[in-house]
């Protein structure tokens, strides 16, 4: 088959092992332990017992045998999965910027990489022929690789096409690629070294994804709904039907008795189109699956459709009777992992609107599930001390009692002027920085009872904060960076400023250092022993966004939103260091650094290394 929050979500720790796709050799660079709570699912093919899903961290190996609560088997981190496809005991994965990737699954408990290859644009989609894998390469165009040796596959031919190639079908020696805005491209590769184009039309939206039967193409077409094309001269096809999907039509797969299942964004769900009569589509039925309707990816086999949403996992529908599908079972996942916090060898993590979760890591490299709370939303930060965790929450501080790890439970949600943004604890106090109003401590000597107890008014966004003997350190992406008087909680006191070049997000204090992730300018390194003469004396610039730090020894660790986890030598301040790296596919947001282990929140997952 090709096609295009609760305890549940914690899904491949307890089963599958987490392996890397590198884990860099050089002095400097984190080492690669682990990668739990995946989101971002984008593709699904499934061959008997076992479903095996792209996601955009990788492969996820699913346990059909109960269809109600499908059970993951296995993951391996590959660092990206746009569209897959099986083939004998091999999956082969469109993996975005890592190309094509090649996975042996003859034992589905234990996936293993079996070859990669580069592509010259980000592998999209690909289908796989008797000794041939054709990818879709975006810009690129086709890309096509001998897999007669799959442990080591060669590139042959590239085809270049007027559009960006999404979407890849083959039927005997006959491509069908959906290019985007140039439309549906018919592509002869009898002779795989030598694509040939024998025919194209320009549809009227997006091509995003052909499933093809018989004489027909079905063409998911993004805002032009289904796209119907007569090919039965495939040098000349000619639109045959045009119909308006509920939404932003972005896959599709082909069922038994003349349907097609169509995915569809922008909460449009998922929907079943009677194709019995191609020039004439009829809509049978449409499902709104979950909260937000995100189906990314499509699949049918025999009775099941599969639909593959961004934010919330697989969700399985009996289409036996396809004008009612009815919903049977779901795999869920997070929306996205926006922070999270350590103490000793416990993790928690925050994933919008996943609560909080819980994990074991005494052994990082396989962390272990311990419990989770409710559905939260809007949460910012996340910190911990004893057993109650504290987190801000859209205008409220809520403390958690996180004693019982299985059942960890809110005990109070406070009320906080602003939007309440970075946290931290120390003793009885909890320190907040909000946006639009500034820095709020707060005094939870009782967490049943807790009371500002002192406040500065600050304007514009407080995203980052630390705490360090009497001062509080502040970073500001509108007014820069600022340093507080706190030893007397009721009465914060400005004592200095430093407008950044950037835009600082976080802060780490080592003695009377500040290192500060300025957003575009990358690290900035702070002499804060006066703090009203604060001084710059060392910077480091790179190619992205920096909005998160952490400070051990002598490293500096940085998130970038645009690429991952950059690691800084910082012996000497004045002069910072790049000494490693890691790139991972999604955003991270910060980062976190305990006993030699970093924890880096990437919006798709959640990333351990050493």
């Amino acid at each position: 088959m090709k096609s295009a929050r609760s305890i549940v979500i914690l899904f491949l720790i307890a089963a599958g092992i987490c392996l890397p796709l590198r884990t860099g050799a050089e002095d400097g660079n984190p080492r690669f332990l682990s990668s739990i709570l995946w989101s971002k699912a984008r593709d699904v093919a499934v061959d008997g017992p076992y479903a095996y899903c792209a996601f955009l961290n990788g492969l996820v190996v699913l346990d059909l045998t109960n269809k109600r609560s499908p059970a993951a088997v296995s993951q391996l981190y590959l660092g990206g999965g746009f569209d897959i496809e099986k083939k004998g005991t091999l999956v082969f994965l469109a993996a975005g910027k890592r190309g094509l990737q090649i996975v042996d699954v003859s034992a589905p408990a234990s996936p293993v990489l079996q070859g990669e290859a580069a592509t010259a644009g980000p592998a999209m989609a690909v289908a796989v022929g008797e000794r041939h894998a054709f990818v879709a390469a975006g810009p690129a165009g086709l890309q096509v690789f001998d897999i007669g040796n799959p442990g080591s596959p060669k590139a042959v031919a590239s085809f270049d096409t007027p559009g960006e190639s999404e979407g890849v079908t083959l039927l005997g020696t006959t491509l069908f690629l959906s290019d985007g805005e140039a439309g549906l491209q018919i592509i002869d590769v009898r002779n795989p070294a030598a694509p040939k184009k024998i025919g194209y039309l320009d549809t009227p939206g997006t091509a995003r994804q052909t499933a093809v039967s018989g004489r027909y193409a079905f063409i998911a077409d993004g805002a032009a709904g289904l796209t119907v094309i007569d090919i039965t001269q495939p040098g000349a096809p000619k639109q045959a039907a045009s119909f308006m999907t509920s939404s932003y039509a972005n896959s599709i797969a082909l069922g038994d008795g003349g349907i097609a299942c169509v995915g569809t964004l922008y909460d449009g769900g998922f929907q079943v189109l009677d194709i019995g009569k191609p020039e004439a589509p009829a809509s049978l039925a449409i499902v709104k699956y979950t909260m937000y309707n995100e189906a990314w990816g499509v699949g049918v086999s025999g009775t099941t459709a599969y639909v593959v949403d961004y934010f919330s996992g697989i969700h399985l529908l009996d289409i036996s009777s396809p004008a009612k599908p009815a919903v049977v079972g779901r795999f869920a996942t997070p929306s996205s992992i926006i922070t999270a916090a350590v103490q000793d060898r416990t993790l928690y993590a925050i994933g919008e609107l996943s609560g909080i979760q819980i994990f074991d890591v005494t052994d990082p490299a396989a962390p272990r599930v311990l419990g989770a709370s409710s559905i939260s939303r809007g949460v910012q930060g996340l910190t911990v001390q004893g057993s109650l965790a504290y987190e801000t929450e859209r205008r409220v501080l809520n403390i958690l009692d996180v004693s019982d790890p299985p059942r960890p439970k809110i005990i109070k949600s406070f009320p906080l002027p602003g939007v309440p943004r970075a946290v931290v604890v120390r003793d009885r106090y909890v320190y907040v920085t909000s946006d639009h109003s500034g820095f709020h401590v707060v005094d939870v000597a009782d967490p049943r009872s807790p009371k500002v107890v002192g406040s500065l008014a600050m304007p514009g966004f407080a995203y980052g904060l630390a705490v360090a003997g009497d001062r509080a350190y502040i970073c500001s992406s509108d007014t820069g960076f600022h340093v507080l008087d706190i030893a007397k909680p009721e009465a914060p006191a400005l004592l200095g400023s430093f407008r950044t070049s950037g835009e600082p997000y976080a802060v780490a204090i080592k003695d009377s250092i500040a290192f500060v992730a300025d957003g575009p300018e990358g690290l900035l390194v702070l002499d804060i022993a006066d703090p009203r003469a604060i001084k710059a004396v060392g910077s480091a610039s790179f190619e992205g966004f920096a909005n998160g730090v952490a400070v051990s020894g002598n490293r500096a660790y940085l998130s970038d939103e645009t690429f991952g986890l950059r690691v800084f030598d910082i012996g000497d301040p004045a002069a910072p260091k790049l000494v490693g790296s890691f790139r991972t596919p999604g955003e991270p947001a910060t980062v976190r650094v305990s006993d030699g282990l970093i924890i880096l929140p990437d919006s798709f997952s959640l990333f351990l290394f050493k």
